[in-house]
């Protein structure tokens, strides 16, 4: 079996290192080769000099990005370039910083072994986040499913059949949120059950403004479904609106118990309501039509564009530091 890991990395070496000294024991009893495609998103950062590469992983390519890109499209970029390849069997798509485990990693691969055909997910068993993450991520799963009739209960960690890689790759999407394309693609899943590992050094660069950032990119992969359920909600409140202008121009003509100048303020706000959700839908329309008249760029066609440099490493059979041996 031939194992390609891809690893987007962003100025977080140390974790980077200590990762691939942590990957080969955890690997060594499954009968692959393993490629490491570790995605430099624009590190200020100079990649190290010599890595620690041990059996069974046997080649390491960085690639390095001309500008930072962000972690969704540094992953976007990763398969990009092994979409054309023939010599692959899985793709393993995980973070560098030691949250996502290479004991893990090894139960995905022999999930996936088992039920060939099928993306095996990672799926927190828990969250160690505090109550205030935990309280916003919740929402945003719920605002998630309302919008999108969807939901997404997993990230970036996961072993896909080499079959989909160009599937994905081939989807603009991709440049917004791996997870959501996954499930946008609706391709079949095997989610499996694992805890959230510690990170190895450094701390996370993930802040609240970043995860909000994150949360719409993927709802913005399910364009099309958020307009309809807006559609909807939009014609309910413009319905609405018009049956309770009738009512109050009723009470107004056929009773006496309209206050003096409240049908017409209570007319008046019933009229903006209604203005307001015919135009949020059209506003919506013309936008997601002019979207879908452009050319849509995808990560396979265009992620070559995006690579300043890259380096090759190869794995040694005793232990020790490994120079890269080409550098392009």
């Amino acid at each position: 079996m031939r194992l390609a890991i891809i690893l987007p990395v962003f100025n977080d070496w140390d974790s980077f290192r200590k990762l691939l000294v942590e990957l080969a024991p955890a690997l060594q009893n499954l009968d692959c080769s393993v490629e490491i495609v570790a995605v430099d998103d624009g590190s200020s950062e100079q990649p190290p000099g010599s890595l620690p590469l041990r059996f069974p992983v046997t080649r390491l390519h960085i690639l390095t990005l001309t500008s930072n890109m962000g972690h969704q499209r540094a992953i976007a970029i990763g398969l990009a370039s092994l979409a054309g390849r023939s010599d692959i069997d899985l793709v393993a798509v995980m973070d560098a910083d030691g949250e996502d485990r290479p004991s893990d990693l090894e139960k995905m691969i022999q999930t996936a072994t088992a039920n060939p055909g099928f993306i095996v997910v990672a799926r927190r068993a828990k969250r160690t986040e505090g109550v205030l993450f935990r309280f916003f991520y919740y929402a945003y799963k719920a605002v998630f499913w309302l919008l999108t009739d969807h939901t997404i209960d997993f990230g970036n960690f996961c072993v896909l059949p080499f079959e989909y890689v160009s599937n994905v790759a081939c989807r603009p999407e991709l440049w917004n949120h791996f997870a959501a394309t996954v499930v946008r693609a609706r391709l079949p899943l095997k989610k499996l059950a694992v805890a959230r590992g510690v990170r190895y050094a450094g701390q996370s660069k993930m802040n609240f403004v970043n995860l909000v950032l994150h949360g719409l990119g993927a709802i913005s992969v399910f364009s099309e479904f958020v307009f309809t359920r807006i559609l909807i909600a939009s014609l309910t409140v413009l319905i609405a609106s018009v049956l309770s202008i009738l009512v109050v121009i009723g009470i107004r003509l056929s009773t006496n118990l309209a206050v003096p100048g409240w049908a017409t303020n209570v007319f008046g706000f019933l009229v903006l309501i209604g203005l307001q959700a015919v135009m949020l839908p059209l506003s919506m329309a013309f936008m997601l039509l002019n979207g879908r008249t452009a050319l849509q760029p995808s990560p396979k066609d265009f992620a070559s564009k995006f690579i300043g440099d890259s380096r090759l490493y190869t794995a040694a059979t005793e232990a020790g530091e490994i120079p890269p041996i080409a550098t392009t």
